[in-house]
């Protein structure tokens, strides 16, 4: 039980908020270009043709035929090998940037160039500066630009976000976040300056922190190396000026649980594994051993699905005339990706 004006009260499941969700029907149906045709691409054609408004009408792959085996599988009217092609097509308005993340920054800055709105996949780039350089670009185009960080936009997200600025579980002691898979035998995350597990699994439990306690002043980390090169574990703490912690846990060699949760001086909130898809959440009062209240994410959106829920944010803003996302801005963005460099320093890798 959780003590409220000084009388003990357990938590219900009315004391979790509505989520604030957009409906798919309210927003512009913005035509979309996708540049990139592999996995991630095709999750985000096949969530967005049957959970929003909007629509693809063009893809771009540089692979001999896989932009048209892409387009025939989504209906996508229009396929190009050029990428200078797409985003010079005047029907498409944005652009989906689906390629490996060391070719972002050069992929991004070409869309915004032609005048068109982006969403890029995460990371936004490999650095901050670029991700800074990049969302500068954008807004001096007068173009929208977000980094793809689905998991703000999801419903979870937005309770969490309700509970800590309200108070409702109090004043926030320590966060902890973790996301680990086997990914050895991935060999794109182990090139040296083409990507990273910290740029490709470590962003989530980083952005987590980052959504509901800002930026850090304190960063200390451990852990090892693959190969002398790249991190394969890292784990951080991260201090705040609020006095909260958070504490983060990465590793690409073992599984682990991808669970997330916040302690409040009055209660805490488990996220449910994976903690960054549509999933469940408990509210337990800050007693030992103690018990409370679920909310569960139903309905068909489930999974990598839920990347639908940010396409809608995306048309939201882009209507309002906004350059950047209120839950995810550009500062946010780079914010992480600077604890995510500064975590690697200290574990010995050479960043930039």
């Amino acid at each position: 039980m959780a003590m409220f004006g000084g009388a003990p009260k357990e938590f219900l499941e009315s004391d979790f908020p509505e989520p604030e969700v957009i409906d798919p029907r309210s927003v512009p149906s913005l035509r979309w270009g996708i540049l990139g045709a592999g996995d991630i691409a095709e999750v985000f054609a096949d969530t967005v043709s049957k959970n929003t408004t909007q629509q693809i009408v063009a893809v771009a792959s540089k692979t001999t035929g896989k932009g048209a085996s892409f387009a025939a599988r989504f209906g996508i009217p229009r396929t190009y090998t050029r990428y200078e092609d797409l985003v010079a097509d005047e029907d498409v308005d944005a652009v989906y940037v689906a390629t490996l993340p060391h070719t972002h920054k050069a992929d991004a800055l070409l869309a915004i160039a032609a005048g068109k709105h982006v969403l890029i996949e995460k990371p936004t780039a490999l650095l901050a500066d670029d991700a800074e350089e990049i969302y500068s670009a954008a807004r001096t185009a007068g173009v929208f630009a977000m980094e793809a960080m689905w998991s703000r936009y999801l419903p979870q997200a937005s309770i969490l976000r309700q509970l800590v600025s309200s108070g409702a579980i109090g004043d926030i002691g320590v966060l902890q976040a973790d996301f680990g898979q086997d990914n050895r035998t991935i060999d794109r995350l182990w090139i040296p300056g083409q990507s990273s597990i910290m740029h490709d699994m470590g962003i989530y439990p980083l952005s987590f922190a980052q959504m509901l306690l800002g930026d850090p002043v304190s960063i200390s980390a451990t852990g090892s190396l693959h190969e002398g090169t790249s991190e394969e574990f890292a784990s951080a703490v991260l201090e705040y000026d609020s006095g909260a912690r958070a504490v983060i846990t990465v590793s690409g060699k073992a599984h682990l649980p991808t669970l997330a949760s916040i302690s409040g001086t009055l209660g805490v909130v488990l996220v449910d594994g994976p903690f960054f898809v549509p999933t469940g959440l408990e509210l337990r009062p800050a007693l030992y051993n103690a018990h409370g209240p679920r909310w569960d994410h139903t309905g068909p959106i489930q999974g990598h699905a839920g990347l639908c829920y940010q396409v809608d944010h995306f048309a939201h803003y882009v209507s309002q005339g906004l350059s950047q996302s209120p839950l995810h801005t550009h500062h946010d963005t780079v914010s992480v990706m600077r604890t995510g460099e500064e975590i690697r320093r200290q574990l010995g890798v050479h960043v930039g």
